[in-house]
């Protein structure tokens, strides 16, 4: 049987939202934390009872279950540094947990994916940041439309978007050549209705001084 409950966190000014199932396994987890900045601008949307500030968790036990089977440890840790780390083990509601219902649980968890899409991820493997090298594989749509994709020795595909490359299409590096690149975001995508997974890496050509 699911649950849906709150708690307040008065010493951090957070709030912890969960899911929770058979044995109090939390199947979904948001937290919002006072201290983060709301990465999304939305003046349309209705404010939340429990929503403070920018989300720091948005984890799901079988998103998570997926990565790890598809790509094992890198994969988890490209995870957890999109979505944040997932409570382990039965959550205890305390007396000062808020019930919720369906309806408002789906709200907060959606208004947190959306703050993890556009958050700056500074911690897992590749930090936005990260100065990596990596082989031109494929431009699948020519020289000068879309991007190109990169090999950089990962379980996650790094991609190098059209906006980062030079407006001539003729300077764009052909397959096989050695670049030095720049992280600048991750995705974690989850397809549920395909199950297909992706693990991409958003990367922008430097120059070494």
């Amino acid at each position: 049987m699911l649950r849906w409950f709150r708690v307040h966190d008065p010493d951090g000014d957070a709030w912890y939202w969960f899911e929770v199932g058979d044995g109090g396994w939390a199947l979904r987890q948001a937290v919002f934390e006072a201290a983060l900045p709301i990465p999304v601008s939305d003046p349309s949307a209705p404010l939340i009872d429990g929503v403070v500030g920018g989300a720091s968790v948005a984890a799901s036990a079988d998103d998570l279950a997926r990565v790890r089977e598809e790509f094992g440890l890198p994969g988890v840790q490209f995870y957890e540094a999109v979505y944040g780390v997932l409570s382990e083990g039965p959550v205890n509601a305390p007396e000062s947990a808020t019930g919720a219902t369906r309806a408002e649980f789906e709200q907060a968890w959606h208004t947190a994916l959306r703050h993890r899409h556009f958050s700056r991820y500074d911690t897992g493997p590749l930090p936005v940041g990260t100065r990596v090298s990596g082989t031109v594989i494929a431009l699948p749509w020519d020289a000068g439309r879309t991007g190109l994709f990169v090999d950089i020795g990962s379980v996650a595909h790094g991609f190098v978007d059209q906006l980062d490359l030079p407006r001539n299409p003729q300077q764009w590096p052909q397959v096989g050549t050695v670049v030095s690149l720049e992280v600048t975001t991750l995705r974690v995508d989850l397809y549920s209705l395909f199950g297909w997974t992706n693990i991409q890496v958003r990367l922008r050509p430097v120059h070494n001084a």
